[in-house]
């Protein structure tokens, strides 16, 4: 009976970790557009992802989010972690003035360090 209980918990050990390292899905579903000069960024789990959608949706971490709310967390940002990277996912056929507007806003944040996304064979199979 002993060595049953022993792989009983082992099996909850195993499972109980196995939940801990799930990695956040921070994607939201938009085709991105081609690029033949992409630079290759190794992947950060702590990088702030901003989408924007077709219809103009803004999007922070995969969640739906607003203007000001952005502009309140690129506050926030600036002040505790001016350094942090941030990724630009916008879909390829979304109006460039929103495009524009998001940069506006981490410019005036002082938040430099970011990159945009762009479609990657190999990423995105």
């Amino acid at each position: 009976m002993s060595p049953l209980i022993d792989a009983v918990f082992l099996l909850l050990i195993f499972f109980l970790v196995a939940t801990m390292i799930k990695k956040e899905d921070k994607d939201i579903d938009i085709e991105l557009p081609t690029s033949t000069s992409a630079l290759k960024v190794k992947p950060d789990d702590r990088i702030m992802v901003i989408g924007i959608d077709q219809a103009e949706a803004l999007y922070l971490q995969g969640e739906a989010t607003t203007l000001t709310e952005l502009m309140y967390q690129f506050r926030q940002l600036s002040e505790t972690d001016p350094d942090r990277r941030i990724r630009l996912d916008t879909d390829k056929t979304t109006p460039f003035h929103k495009v524009v507007e998001v940069l506006n806003l981490l410019q005036f944040r002082g938040l430099t360090n970011i990159g945009i996304r762009t479609y990657d064979e190999h990423y995105n199979r």
